[in-house]
């Protein structure tokens, strides 16, 4: 008798581990990049070098014009993984650091990257950014990344990004935004994969609201200057010099740069791709999305 037919999702996860035994976040990024090309596919699902090349120039040129990435600007990547970014936002930039806890992505990153020679990488702890100089960066961004972490984990990282920043320098992230019906058919997904407890992986995906992020950024004192609820939340903050006019400082960054955050923004056909996608995902599961796509925000 022939084997039913696997789900993509199912082969997916037959490729990828799940929580390999670990408990931190460096033995289960190490695992999974211990295979390359287990490293590529949970990246963004790259299946080979040209795929991954490609799929980091399509990205790159939002994350430069959206930061005012300049060939005098020093960067930071939080979360650099295999340099999917990195290798193309580093000849837009003086310097281009990266910093990830995984010391075999790290490997994978210096190895595509080693025709650069403006890129660092660092391998992370996993709590903080530590090994990455006081005030180095005028620009850090991070992006696809919290979205795995434990909301404790990535206060520590928004803590400690502000240390490593420049006074007046931009610092862009993003997570999943549970309150916008895409985002939310993302988690559904996520709760369909992982039934149980015990099925859940340390780097499973994560889902906050914009008050949640709010509430941290304030907490750990940042100034907002733009953030966009689309399926993810979206912000970009900075910290203002001391003995420096808050206010007039802070709106001549935004003058500066609001022009630039555009092209940080998911757009509607990026929504319409990822509701296809997680349609598509819960129909394997047996399941009906619980709210439309096209519905107004939710909450």
């Amino acid at each position: 008798m022939a084997e039913p037919e696997r789900t993509e999702q199912e082969r997916l996860q037959e490729r990828i581990p799940r929580s390999l035994g670990a408990s931190d976040y460096k033995s289960v990024w190490n695992a999974i990049a211990n295979v390359r090309e287990h490293a590529f596919e949970l990246v963004d699902e790259s299946t080979s070098e040209e795929q991954l090349v490609a799929s980091g120039r399509q990205l790159a040129p939002h994350l430069v014009r959206g930061l005012g990435i300049t060939t005098n600007a020093v960067v930071l990547e939080i979360g650099c993984g295999v340099a999917r970014l990195g290798r193309e936002i580093a000849p837009h930039a003086r310097e281009f650091w990266g910093l990830d806890v995984s010391e075999n992505m790290v490997a994978i990153a210096r190895e595509r990257c080693a025709h650069l020679p403006n890129a660092h990488f660092v391998a992370g702890n996993g709590r903080d950014l530590a090994g990455i100089p006081t005030g180095l960066a005028d620009a850090v961004y991070c992006h696809a990344v919290m979205i795995h972490m434990d909301k404790e984990d990535l206060y520590s990282y928004i803590v400690d990004a502000k240390r490593v920043l420049k006074p007046g320098g931009l610092f862009y992230f993003d997570v999943w935004n549970l309150a916008h019906p895409i985002g939310w058919l993302r988690w559904q997904v996520e709760r369909a994969l992982y039934r149980t407890k015990a099925d859940r992986p340390l780097h499973r995906n994560q889902f906050s609201t914009a008050q949640e992020i709010r509430a941290m950024l304030q907490v750990a004192g940042w100034e907002v200057l733009h953030l966009a609820e689309t399926m993810m939340i979206q912000p970009v903050v900075t910290h203002v010099p001391p003995g420096v006019e808050g206010e007039a400082y802070l709106d001549a960054l935004r003058a500066r740069y609001s022009s630039c955050w555009e092209a940080l923004r998911w757009q509607p056909g990026d929504h319409a791709h990822m509701a296809a996608r997680m349609t598509a995902h819960l129909a394997e599961a047996g399941r009906r999305p619980e709210v439309s796509p096209d519905a107004p925000p939710l909450g």
